[in-house]
């Protein structure tokens, strides 16, 4: 059960203004880059005005790591964006070419503008840096300020550079939500929340003004789960003890006052990085080490210039077929950074009909949505299987809820320690609006023919009737997810419900209760994938949506040019996100596989 129709409609009127306006903008520059002829020029630019080397170091900047590259998008907060966005593939694609590269001395990561990046990819970075360390290559980390997951990503190199004047923020892992309930009351707005799940607590913002005794020791248990596979990771790669890092994350006002406010020297002092010394700095030593570019820059390589610069390999004939599963999971055909019913399933589908295809592996990066869209792609990952593919779930970071039934019935499950993942329940909402209107008066009246059909006409409130029909449907998806997910795992029904409840696992804690087989990234679920279909030599194929000539367009204008955004267009890009991917949800039985508290992450 959704929302209100008539609010839905609202957003969704919204949302097809918003892609309106976005489809005539990238019509109108497709046809001046026709026209003019500015496509060369940009395609030479660089994003950060740096030459592109054959060698040198392997320059890494990036935005945003995600499964695959953000498509470009118009709002007007923004205007045209798209981030550099590095896919996770990618970026362990050309460390690993990089390490065995004479003529590739050095990594130089720059930090600076990470905006986003999970936990799970950040750690196959992680694991590609150690290997270029490996070949006997340095690898330096450098921001003004770093931020908890830049300084995640920057920790797994040789060394890590602050600015004198810097920063390093180890916030922890928080997880508060604002909660509408009282709003509601004030309104009169009546709530009605159907849930199977005694820990699904998507909808507790809209019937509650705190956080359930529930949802506060799971979400706990979580936040606790993450912090310290964090803490342990970090510890590790600069030698230092979990107990240095805690100290440091839940004692910093105290160690910030002993170093008289100077928060670089507070992290220096305790081993957080290796030297306070300016951007400049930094490209001196870059260029003492590897060469100058003849324009007062070091020699380097941009990444993604120089994956592009590579041959392809030779093909070994067999392939595993890798379908990236990204974003929330709504009905019908859907672009690249959302899950389509329709388009994901064809993209499965296509991987079954080719002969080629010995194995699949659905990387999944999402939180849920449409139990309906889910099991369709299910369903057609079932029909490969049957077809003598076999199927490995490989998750990100995020799998849960809709994630993780789609993942459900595949022959292995591989995660990553901090995969959030579980959240195995379904909820059903709605918020009418009767006593609001009487107390202005406004009444509603009609007939109907005695079906179900008015019993949630706006204005009138809900029917027992209509809600023993929504908690009987929520009755019915909930009891299929279960048996999947039983029947997935060997497990019987009790012991997967007593699993399930809406509640959410870290990888690492998943594994242990055997909702996953292992723990790895792609690669490892890859390669199982591999073994199971027998392969010796192969090759690896993404299966993905292709581009349309005007995303391809206005992706390179997007990530070549870049836009101030005006004050304050991150909170309302977010907000407006949110109202659009509200009002896509529209499953047939208005029952949706969400883990809401997995995007706080």
């Amino acid at each position: 059960m959704s929302f209100q129709q008539n609010v839905r409609g609202f957003f969704a009127a919204m949302a097809r203004a918003f892609a309106f306006m976005r489809v005539a903008l990238g019509n109108m520059i497709v046809l001046l880059v026709l026209l003019l002829f500015i496509a060369p020029a940009v395609v030479m630019m660089s994003s950060d005005g740096g030459q592109t080397s054959a060698g040198g170091a392997l320059a890494f900047k990036p935005e945003r790591i995600s499964e695959q590259r953000a498509l470009p998008a118009f709002s007007p907060f923004s205007g045209l964006s798209a981030p550099e966005s590095v896919t996770v593939v990618d970026a362990v694609q050309a460390l690993e070419r990089a390490a065995a590269d004479e003529r590739i001395e050095a990594l130089a990561i720059d930090l600076s503008e990470l905006r986003s990046g999970s936990m799970a990819n950040v750690a196959a970075i992680g694991a590609a840096i150690e290997e270029f360390r490996a070949a006997g290559k340095t690898a330096v980390a450098f921001a003004d300020q770093f931020s908890q997951g830049q300084y995640h990503l920057a920790s797994f190199a040789d060394e890590v550079y602050l600015h004198p004047f810097g920063i390093i923020e180890l916030d922890g892992f928080p997880l508060y939500r604002m909660y509408f309930g009282g709003l509601l009351q004030k309104l009169k707005a009546s709530v009605h929340v159907f849930r199977m799940g005694a820990y699904k607590s998507a909808a507790e913002p809209y019937e509650r003004s705190d956080m359930s005794p529930a949802a506060r020791e799971a979400n706990q248990f979580v936040v606790d789960g993450l912090w310290d596979e964090y803490v342990t990771r970090v510890a590790a790669n600069r030698g230092l003890t979990a107990d240095a890092i805690n100290r440091y994350a839940k004692e910093y006002d105290q160690l910030l006052g002993a170093a008289d406010g100077d928060a670089a020297r507070a992290a220096l002092e305790h081993g957080l990085v290796d030297e306070l010394i300016t951007r400049d700095a930094v490209k001196g030593r870059l260029i003492a080490q590897v060469g100058s570019d003849g324009r007062g820059g070091y020699l380097r390589a941009n990444l993604s210039d120089y994956l592009r610069s590579l041959p392809d390999p030779a093909p070994s004939g067999d392939l595993v077929a890798v379908v990236v599963a990204e974003g929330t999971i709504l009905e019908g055909d859907q672009p690249r950074g959302r899950i389509g019913g329709e388009s994901t399933s064809e993209l499965i589908r296509k991987a079954r009909r080719d002969d080629d295809v010995k194995a699949i592996v659905l990387r999944v990066d999402s939180g849920g949505g449409s139990a309906f869209a889910s099991e369709q792609i299910r369903e057609e990952l079932e029909l490969a299987q049957t077809a003598g593919k076999p199927v490995v779930a490989s998750m990100g970071g995020v799998a849960a809820s809709g994630g993780y039934w789609i993942s459900a019935t595949a022959d292995e499950i591989w995660a990553a320690p901090t995969t959030l993942t579980g959240s195995i329940g379904v909820i059903g909402l709605a918020v009418t609006l009767e006593d609001t209107f009487a107390a202005v008066g406004v009444a509603t009246d009609g007939v109907d023919t005695g079906a179900v059909a008015g019993d949630l006409a706006s204005g009138r409130g809900m029917t027992e009737r209509y809600g023993n029909l929504v908690q009987a449907n929520l009755g019915f998806v909930y009891r299929r997810f279960v048996n999947l997910v039983a029947r997935g795992r060997d497990m019987s029904f009790e012991q997967v419900d007593a699993l399930a409840q809406g509640r959410v696992w870290t990888g690492r804690q998943a594994l242990e209760r055997g909702l996953v087989d292992g723990l790895g990234d792609r690669g490892e679920a890859v390669a199982a994938a591999a073994r199971l279909a027998e392969l010796d030599d192969y090759d690896v194929e993404v299966f993905q949506t292709d581009l349309s000539p005007q995303d391809e367009v206005l992706l390179l204008l997007a990530e070549r040019l870049s836009l101030a955004p005006a004050p304050g267009a991150a909170y309302l890009e977010r907000l407006f996100a949110k109202a659009q991917e509200f009002s896509e949800l529209s499953d047939p039985r208005q029952v949706y596989a969400i883990c809401e508290v997995c995007q706080t992450f």
